[in-house]
């Protein structure tokens, strides 16, 4: 079974909070257990002085020691500081203490080994005390002389108190670990599941981009890597939603280019043959075939052009030249059709106006866009040209008179196959791909290309190449 990114995630930071927080207390119960033991070995030797100045006080008259007073501070001392305490004589016999009898010494004596460790500055050690007491305890030992007689003070502190000390240090660290635990998780695990829950929507919703639904956008208002990240998918998805539109277009587009003729060659190739079409007639069905052929040869060979444009296939090959014999030959390649429809060419008289671009290419989009000019100008109009200077790049305009673009016209006419109604009645053997090749090229130039229209006055197409590299300067 997979895993999910946010139990992985959410079971390795738990695991490590985890230890971490058992390193800590780890690290705390040792280091605090050391520190009491430090502090109540302090307090030891501190207390140890008062002890000792009481132990000398608690004399008769006659010099000896009151044992039963000198007890009854010892018992009181020891619940007040938490150490047992001992005095013996100098043969190592407790003579008063202030454990519950019978006490550790019944029975017992220190060793003269233990009493000669211990010094009039006193001693510190971690030991049984030479077989005193059964475990290891914190011994401070003393000795004393009243009224010439040696005495040893012993206090001892126990590892039962380390002992229950330490115990309670656990039980509150676990107590506070847990609750520390458990509320840290429980903001990790919604925190992270917060932050994952738009990783998972764009994860679904990356998945529905690939089976082409580009319908549903991603909403996530986050200001930060996961909300740009969101907008970049919406944006993507947009672009994807676009270029398969385009791209069903362009097959619908196609299909209804390529059907058009080929429905008429083949009904014409199959009445010829079958003998529907008489002799006589098959020149003028034959003359239909041909240019029908011509017309599938034009279709093919302009999205060819097209394609090397967008792949960046075609590599321009610019030098310095004059426009004007450029467009003055375009011109004449219509001239019938400029004199049928008595078009009047303005603009022309003019100095030379040098480009630094691809003559031929420059030369295929003065020619389309001539043509365009010439087939929806109307009757006894005008073709206008006109050249401008900006920055670095001239532009073109060629405007002509006519019943103009629509506004809804205007944003299609660089699109691929796109024809206007005006056009389809004017031009039903055109592809539509004249003024895209025109933009692809311009494009391809690093140059921008403009169209603007008022409707029943003109429609104007600028385009802007740069300047000479002569004239730079």
């Amino acid at each position: 079974m997979r895993k999910s990114v946010f139990s992985e995630f959410f079971c390795l930071c738990a695991a490590v909070l985890s230890a971490a927080v058992i390193c800590v207390s780890a690290v705390l119960i040792v280091v605090s257990g050391e520190q009491y033991k430090a502090d109540r070995i302090d307090y030891m030797k501190v207390r140890a002085a008062d002890m000792i100045d009481a132990t000398v006080s608690a004399k008769t008259d006659t010099g000896e020691i009151d044992v039963q007073e000198l007890k009854k501070i010892y018992d009181d001392m020891s619940v007040y500081m938490g150490v047992d305490l001992t005095l013996t004589d100098s043969d190592g016999v407790a003579l008063v203490c202030s454990e519950a009898s019978p006490c550790s010494h019944t029975d017992k004596i220190i060793a003269k080994s233990a009493r000669d460790r211990i010094t009039e500055d006193g001693i510190y050690e971690l030991s049984t005390l030479d077989g005193v007491y059964e475990e290891d305890s914190c011994i401070f030992g003393q000795k004393l002389y009243i009224n010439d007689e040696i005495y040893y003070f012993i206090s001892r502190l126990g590892y039962n108190m380390l002992t229950e000390y330490t115990v309670q240090m656990v039980v509150t660290l676990i107590v506070t670990a847990a609750l520390v635990l458990a509320g840290t998780l429980t903001i990790m695990y919604t925190s992270t599941k917060r932050l994952l829950t738009p990783i998972k929507e764009m994860t679904l919703a990356a998945r529905r981009f690939g089976e082409s639904d580009f319908s549903q956008k991603l909403h996530i208002s986050d200001e930060n890597e996961l909300g740009y990240l969101a907008n970049s998918l919406n944006e993507m998805a947009s672009s994807l939603e676009e270029i398969e539109e385009t791209r069903k277009t362009f097959i619908s587009n196609v299909s209804h280019e390529l059907k058009t003729p080929m429905t008429t060659i083949g009904g014409f190739v199959d009445g010829i043959l079958d003998g529907t079409i008489p002799k006589e007639q098959h020149t003028h069905y034959l003359r239909i075939v041909s240019k029908e052929v011509n017309r599938l040869a034009r279709l093919v060979r302009s999205m060819l052009n097209i394609s090397k444009y967008e792949s960046g296939e075609l590599k321009l090959s610019t030098e310095d030249f004059d426009v004007l014999p450029v467009i003055l030959q375009t011109l004449l390649n219509f001239e019938k059709r400029i004199e049928e429809k008595n078009i009047d060419i303005q603009g022309l008289d003019t100095d030379a106006f040098r480009l630094n671009a691809d003559p031929d290419l420059t030369q295929q989009v003065v020619y389309n866009l001539v043509e365009n000019a010439v087939k929806f100008v109307d009757n006894g109009g005008y073709i206008r040209f006109e050249f401008s200077e900006e920055d670095d790049m001239r532009r073109i305009s060629i405007r002509n008179s006519g019943e103009g673009l629509k506004e809804k016209e205007i944003s299609k006419v660089f699109e691929r196959f796109y024809k206007t109604d005006e056009s389809r009645g004017i031009d039903p053997g055109g592809v539509g791909l004249g003024l895209s090749i025109v933009s692809s090229i311009i494009k391809l130039h690093g140059g921008t290309i403009r169209v603007s229209s008022e409707p029943d006055k003109f429609t104007e197409f600028s385009f802007s190449l740069k300047k000479a590299v002569n004239e730079r300067r």
